[in-house]
Formats: C-alpha cells, structure tokens, sequence
C-alpha cells in the first residue's frame, strides 16, 4: 500500500509539473510566434508600432482615476522602425476595445490612417462610469488596432485603471509628432475659503458652492477653491498666451526668463471644475504623456486647496 501510495504522489506531481510545463509552452510558443511575425514583416520593409501598444499585448496601471468623471486615453500608432525607416506607403487599420462592465467605452474613430509623409496617427478611447467607483476599485480596458493593408498586423494593451480618491488630478495628453501637448487639471473640492476678508467673513471661513454662486464678482475674487501654481521647462516647451488661465491668473505671480519666456505662474480653478492648459513643444519628436508614458510630469504642478 505504501508503495501505491507513493508512486500515486509522485504521478500528480509529474502531473502537474506537465501541465504548467504545457501551459508555458503555449504561451512562449505564441510569444516567439508574434516575434518572427514581427520580423517578417520588417523584412518586406513594413512598420507598424506604437508607444504604448505591441504586439504580445502592453501592460499599464494607471491609478489616477476619480471613479466620478470620464478618462480619456490617448494611443499613438506609427509606420517607423526608427527615426531613419519608415514604411513607404500608407497604413490602414481598424480599432476595436473591450470593457470591463459598468462603463461606457467610447473611441474617437474605429478606423484610421497613417500617412507615409506624416508617420504618425492617434486616436481616443474615452472610459465614462455608469456608477461611482470607491478607492481601491479597478477597471481594465484593452484597445487593439490591426493594420489591413498593405500587411495586416495587431498590436494590443491592456489599461488596468485604479481608483484613487483625490480632491484634485491632473494628467497630460501628448503623443509623438504632435505639436503641442494639453495640460488637464481637475478640481474635485465642492466649496471656497476665504483668503481676504469681506462682509461677515473672515480668512479661512469655508463656503459651500451654492452661497459662493450668489456673491459680487469682486467677493468672489476674495475665495478660492484651488490655486495652482505651475512650472515649465521653457528650454522644452512654451506656453500658449491665449490660455484662459493665464490671461485670468495672478499678475504677481508670473515669471519670465530674460527672452521674455513664461516660466511659471499661478491660477485659480473653481470648485468641481476643470481646466485646460496648452503648450507649444520644441521638439516635436517628444512624447511628453503623464502618467501613462512617463513617470514624471515635465510640468510642475503644485496645488493649495480649500479645506
């Protein structure tokens, strides 16, 4: 009996390690599979990447999301090997997404081209909660784009999107060849302090929206519900001058260089409100996308909030 049994033992374990053995196989197999595809493809001198997405399926955690408002992500797909090789011809490709339930998955376009001359095309995909997501929560999105002519290839990511309950976000949208990249900021406070005084107010008493909507606007220039000072690397990037927050900032607060370049100022947001901000890039070739791209924003954003 105790030699049954043993040999039993040792059949599962032989077992099992064929199974994982088994599932790894498949797995690499597909991974190589995709890989000499891949090379195949360039042979015939075809390129079709991208900065987020690839061809065994791309990985991003993002945990910057309020589980209220919409998030939006920006893919870029391009026709280069490298700065020197590109495809000769345009591509054609078809998107598709899939969505974990209780959101609404919406992309800016399902087909698209890249232009030889151009090298570079992008699309949206835009993720809106049908309920209130709490901290802790997770969603995963996945976005594929297949080339359709002249060869067809598929390249994927997954988007694991973690919610992380702040009273204020801000993210950047930029992607490769753009000329400009976009500064979103969102203000998630639902009321104002007061930071001069004013009829029966004193500093750092707290009003709730609906009594700040019903003050004179000179009143309402004594509150703020967040002030956001930011930073720019102005050898990088330069910003747009018509921007409503620099045009309706704090005067005091502007910085220039010596060749008159503004390197830093700060602005209010109003309460449960958002802001654009757009800057021009020097170099065009950058992908400056936070924090999906890059760990770190190029822009310096500091934020004093109602509380």
């Amino acid at each position: 009996m105790q030699i049954i049994r043993k040999h039993k033992i040792i059949s599962i374990i032989v077992m099992i390690f064929l199974a994982m053995y088994l599932v790894f196989e498949i797995t690499y197999a597909g991974y190589i599979r995709n890989i000499i595809n891949n090379y195949i493809l360039e042979t015939k001198e075809f390129y079709f990447n991208s900065s987020v997405l690839n061809v065994n399926g791309k990985i991003h955690s993002i945990n910057n999301w309020d589980g209220v408002n919409s998030y939006t992500l920006t893919i870029d797909v391009n026709n280069k090997k490298n700065e020197v090789k590109s495809t000769p011809a345009d591509i054609e490709y078809n998107i598709t997404y899939e969505c974990s339930s209780n959101v609404i998955c919406e992309v800016s376009k399902n087909h698209g081209v890249i232009r030889e001359n151009l090298k570079t095309d992008t699309y949206q995909l835009t993720i809106t909660p049908t309920r209130s997501f709490v901290s802790g929560e997770e969603l995963t999105v996945k976005t594929y784009v297949t080339s359709t002519s002249p060869y067809e290839k598929t390249l994927s990511g997954t988007y694991i999107i973690g919610v992380k309950k702040s009273s204020f976000t801000y993210n950047i949208e930029d992607s490769s060849k753009e000329k400009y990249l976009i500064l979103n900021l969102t203000n998630a406070v639902g009321f104002y302090e007061v930071e001069k005084v004013f009829g029966n107010y004193a500093v750092g008493d707290l009003i709730p929206l609906a009594t700040y909507l019903t003050l004179s606007e000179s009143d309402k220039e004594k509150c703020f519900s967040a002030k956001v000072t930011l930073t720019i690397p102005t050898d990088l990037i330069a910003l747009d001058m018509t921007a409503n927050s620099y045009l309706h900032g704090i005067s005091e607060s502007i910085e220039t260089t010596s060749d008159k370049d503004v390197s830093k100022y700060t602005f209010k947001i109003d309460a449960t409100s958002s802001e654009k901000v757009l800057f021009y890039k020097h170099d065009i070739t950058k992908n400056y996308t936070y924090p999906i791209v890059n760990k770190q924003s190029i822009i310096g954003v500091d934020v004093e909030l109602a509380e």
